[in-house]
């Protein structure tokens, strides 16, 4: 059970970092960035929001596939 716990935590460490860099890749994906070299407070607002969304949407997406990998090695080693 230990080994369990500590084997999704790695995962959620793991899991984690990836998503910080893929949201950054969703930003960039978007490419909502502005022509100003300053950008005001409800543009800086925004662009926060979208990385959170992203580091969440990268931080699901990382443990779907990761369940997915998980159950078609089950599927194939029977």
């Amino acid at each position: 059970m230990k080994a369990a716990i500590v084997k999704e935590f790695f995962w959620l460490i793991i899991g984690s970092l990836f998503s910080l860099i893929l949201s950054f890749v969703f930003l960039g994906l978007l490419d909502l960035t502005s022509g100003a070299e300053e950008l005001n407070e409800i543009e800086k607002v925004f662009s926060v929001q979208l990385y959170i969304v992203g580091c969440v949407v990268s931080l699901i997406s990382i443990y779907i596939i990761r369940i997915v990998v998980s159950a078609i090695k089950k599927y194939i080693i029977r």
